[in-house]
């Protein structure tokens, strides 16, 4: 990955993929400015350079100019909060006014109207991917052939086209199917909650899978479909059976664990 000209932040949440980003920007020697969302960025073994929280996320912009920052990366867990929780700032009031029609629409709404104000402010977006080639889902690890009496190829293609058809509408990446229908769908609270929630259903059905792609016209450069060994344990736990996940677009925390621990559940796994 060549960064010409000025330096990176990568402004970063909760998750494994903080780390490979920055293993992999040391690994470059890419200078960069580690920027952690206070709640969220938890890595002791890697402190950032300056905490924000939610509060004061207006006061973004000024760090980053002092800092002659060029470049960012957006990376890791931050969930979406309550506006009426929030205690911003005159700065995060300002902003938040500045994206509040969008606030309350889809996810994909609000985070391209949240790209295009960095973009006018000079600064140049980052796709994460570029650092993470180490953690892009591919069909390398697909299992289909042990799996062949419980789905077929065409069932395959048909659940990664519903769950397209649920991303168009923005409210989520995951669905949960069987018998060739959706039985639950991801809402605002994500995929875990949409485990969680199948999970509370007690169900037996024959071959549950969940499936997990990046939604029509999304924003490339944020939320990223995302699975991890978290993911594979508590699918496991919930009874589902496996995973369809999107080759490419989808990003693998710990690809080695993950893959282990689906082979240690005997868990179905395909990258369309």
């Amino acid at each position: 990955m060549q960064i010409k000209k000025g330096k990176l932040a990568i402004i970063a949440g909760g998750g494994d993929l903080v780390l490979n980003s920055i293993k992999s920007c040391e690994t470059q020697n890419i200078s960069f400015f580690l920027i952690g969302i206070e709640g969220f960025y938890n890595n002791a073994a890697f402190p950032p350079n300056t905490y924000l929280s939610l509060n004061n996320i207006g006061n973004i912009f000024s760090i980053l100019y002092k800092e002659k920052i060029k470049y960012i990366i957006f990376i890791g867990r931050v969930n979406k909060p309550s506006l009426l929780r929030l205690r911003p700032n005159l700065k995060t009031i300002y902003y938040i006014l500045l994206i509040l029609l969008y606030y309350y629409r889809g996810d994909n709404a609000l985070l391209s109207k949240i790209y295009n104000i960095f973009i006018k402010k000079g600064f140049k977006i980052l796709d994460v991917r570029k650092f993470l080639n180490k953690n892009i889902a591919n069909n390398n690890n697909n299992n289909y052939k042990k799996f062949k009496k419980k789905i077929t190829l065409d069932q395959i293609t048909y659940y990664f086209n519903i769950a397209k058809r649920n991303g168009s509408l923005d409210k989520g990446q995951s669905v949960i199917v069987d018998n060739n229908k959706i039985l639950l769908s991801e809402d605002r609270k994500g995929t875990d909650n949409l485990i969680f929630r199948y999970k509370l259903l007690n169900r037996s059905d024959n071959f549950s899978l969940l499936v997990k792609i990046c939604k029509p016209r999304q924003n490339i450069y944020f939320d990223l479909p995302t699975i991890g060994p978290e993911t594979i344990r508590n699918i496991f736990s919930s009874g589902i059976k496996g995973i369809i996940v999107e080759k490419n677009n989808s990003l693998i925390a710990n690809p080695e664990e993950t893959f282990k621990l689906i082979k240690k559940y005997n868990l179905f796994y395909y990258a369309v």
